[in-house]
């Protein structure tokens, strides 16, 4: 059963105000959500979305559970959906050092290959031709995705895996997507005004570039789970995106006179690049949204 638009209404309003009432009492404790200190309350905050769904399922539609897919697909999903954020994260170091923007201090590069210099790179440190730097960062953003997804699922199991297929159905595939999109960033409005992600320009970054970057994701993440037919590949792009694309764009020192908007920006125009080319080729309508299309409002 397709949940109705005042039921979408009061599960957003409800989970939020849950949801903010905890990033509130992490930011007044803990102070920097940066710190350690403050990993478990975020562990918990990402599995808001997930309980809620989990909730309102069990309490109010179970017949919804049958529209949810458990089993992962066709693996290729999975290994692009772990793979994209690590190419986001290479093409924005890629740009930031052409412009002379600033610098990383994972790499060192030349014409006939990379020196890593540091960091967690799973075949390991030292002068490494392309294809082997290749397969070292790809398996890195595999691995890390998989075990930042243990935490992700907590949110890409409410988004995606519940949510996703009832606001498409309810409001239409675009305005469904972009919807999911916004709601996903003003859930983290708390913690982005603290100066999570945007430190320097919190409100700018709540209010303008967080919606936006993550209307873009929500495009690619609808690209990938409505052909895999699975919200599992949402899990491992959301995991990646926290781990290697996190790392190696944070690991960025803005040259002198650059600015860290500058560099944000430049992210963010990249995110809506690879954000209109989902939206360009998204299917028409999913074989689960085709299956239940008749069914009844809750």
């Amino acid at each position: 059963m397709t949940m109705s638009k005042r039921t979408i209404l009061v599960f957003i309003l409800s989970l939020f105000l849950a949801s903010w009432s905890i990033q509130s009492a992490a930011i007044a404790v803990v102070g920097d959500l940066e710190s350690g200190a403050a990993a478990p309350w975020l562990i918990v905050i990402m599995f808001m979305p997930g309980l809620w769904a989990l909730g309102y399922l069990a309490l109010f539609n179970r017949a919804a559970f049958r529209r949810i897919r458990f089993w992962p697909g066709n693996p290729v999903w999975l290994v692009l959906a772990g793979l994209l954020p690590a190419a986001l994260a290479l093409v924005t170091l890629g740009l930031v050092r052409m412009l002379g923007w600033g610098e990383g201090t994972f790499f060192a590069f030349d014409g006939s290959g990379v020196d890593v210099l540091r960091g967690p790179w799973q075949l390991g440190p030292g002068e490494q031709g392309w294809l082997y730097f290749s397969a070292n960062v790809a398996l890195t953003a595999l691995l890390f995705a998989a075990m930042n997804g243990v935490v992700a699922v907590g949110e890409e199991f409410g988004w995606r895996g519940v949510l996703q297929d009832h606001v498409i159905d309810r409001f239409g595939l675009h305005a469904g997507i972009v919807l999911l999109g916004l709601v996903w960033a003003f859930w983290h409005l708390p913690s982005i005004l603290a100066g999570y992600n945007y430190p320097e320009t919190p409100v700018l970054g709540g209010f303008v570039l967080f919606p936006v970057a993550l209307v873009a994701n929500s495009y690619v993440l609808a690209w990938l789970t409505l052909r895999a037919r699975s919200f599992w590949p949402a899990v491992l792009f959301h995991g990646s995106v926290n781990g290697i694309f996190a790392g190696v764009t944070e690991d960025i020192a803005p040259a002198a006179g650059v600015v860290q908007l500058q560099i944000d920006l430049l992210i963010l125009a990249l995110q809506i690049v690879l954000g209109l080319a989902a939206a360009l080729t998204l299917p028409r309508r999913t074989g689960q949204a085709a299956a239940v299309a008749a069914d009844r409002s809750v």
